[in-house]
């Protein structure tokens, strides 16, 4: 059998849910079948960090770091660094995920007069614009895939995409690692007698809008519905300056840094789930949000925004609660409605939520890129 290259090309290797997952998928794929090596666009130089690269590396899988700012006056370097990767291991198929570096893949695929099978994936919901930018370099992917059911409705509907060139694969999750509590005291050491606790785990992104939280945790308090011993986290690396400040604007004119703690990003995220009660993710925009299927496999229900629940994971009062998405008010009512819930009725929903996350494990994910990997590579 002969052993297919796949170049893997990611725009960053930060602490993200599409990262994660791609990470998870590289170290998973049969070696008798296929040879992965990884590309990374984006690095230190952009404020993304390092995160997953000592992790694959010690999994023996070859990463080149470019570490290339996304600028326009750099896009001709950029294009020129990933042609070079493309020309060293001569893969006989690319595997990019996410924006840019679909962007700039299709054209190394232009530039080299279509020499090599190009697989571009979409890992969150896309607006007017990238929609339309799909639909106008279509072609130069061999395929699309995508990993909730409204992307692949917009990818076709909107960008003209047929479908025979579209995939949609939910995103996968090790549902033995968040089952168990790898730190039963993490709770007691970080949040002593606290009788509840809210967690939203993010990157300090536009998209995840961690300022929402604090917000509808200031109009708690405003109301005088904020009751005692409740604290809410904020765990995830802190990628954008102007969401940080957004966020500390927040804490400090709301008055709530009592309420309002925040931690760096987590190499156990399962530990910190299972500290919690229940998850918060106020995003503006997802694909099949990874932080939601990680709480609902540790048996936590999610309060998540509309926006944040486009694959319907979420399903009302069965693995958690709905708001609308960007409405402060209407979060701080969803969370009052959480907090004034016995603490037996949640631990009621905890069966159903992780019924539910076992629909996406990991192994089925794999399984399914690697079969899309050979229909594109047994194809001419």
């Amino acid at each position: 059998m002969t052993v297919q290259r796949i170049l893997v090309c990611l725009d960053s290797l930060a602490a993200g849910g599409a990262e994660r997952q791609t990470v998870e998928l590289v170290k998973r794929l049969d070696r008798r079948q296929f040879l992965p090596r990884v590309v990374s666009l984006h690095g230190p130089q952009s404020g993304q960090s390092r995160h997953f690269v000592p992790e694959l590396q010690a999994a023996g899988i070859e990463v080149t770091e470019l570490d290339r700012r996304w600028q326009r006056s750099e896009l001709p370097g950029s294009l020129w660094a990933i042609r070079r990767c493309i020309r060293d291991f001569r893969p006989h198929l690319v595997h990019s995920v996410s924006h840019h570096c679909n962007h700039l893949t299709r054209f190394a695929r232009l530039c080299s007069g279509h020499s090599f099978r190009l697989l571009t994936a979409i890992r969150t919901e896309y607006d007017a614009r990238q929609l339309r930018n799909e639909g106008l370099e279509q072609r130069l992917s061999s395929f699309v895939v995508c990993n909730s059911p409204s992307m692949a409705e917009k990818l076709n509907s909107v960008a003209g995409i047929p479908r025979h060139r579209l995939r949609y694969i939910p995103n996968g999750l090790d549902i033995s690692r968040f089952a168990t509590n790898p730190d039963p005291g993490l709770r007691d050491r970080t949040a002593p007698g606290r009788r509840r606790i809210g967690l939203m785990l993010a990157r300090i992104t536009e998209q995840k809008a961690p300022d929402l939280l604090a917000g509808a945790v200031a109009d708690l308090r405003r109301r005088g519905a904020l009751p005692p011993g409740v604290e809410f986290w904020i765990v995830g690396e802190r990628e954008s300056a102007e969401v940080q400040t957004r966020l500390d604007d927040a804490v400090r004119a709301g008055g709530v840094d009592e309420w309002v703690r925040q931690f760096p990003a987590t190499t156990q995220p399962a530990a910190v789930l299972h500290a919690a009660d229940f998850s918060v993710l106020a995003s503006r925009w997802e694909g099949t949000p990874n932080s939601v299927l990680e709480s609902l496999a540790a048996g936590r229900p999610a309060l998540v925004s509309e926006g944040a629940n486009t694959s319907g994971l979420i399903r009302p009062a069965v693995e958690g609660w709905i708001v609308p998405t960007g409405d402060v008010a209407a979060l701080s009512r969803g969370i009052e409605q959480v907090l004034a819930m016995p603490p037996e009725a949640l631990l009621g929903m905890a069966e159903a939520c992780r019924r539910r996350a076992a629909e996406f494990d990991m192994p089925t994910m794999v399984r399914r890129y690697e079969e899309l990997y050979r229909e594109l590579l047994g194809s001419s």
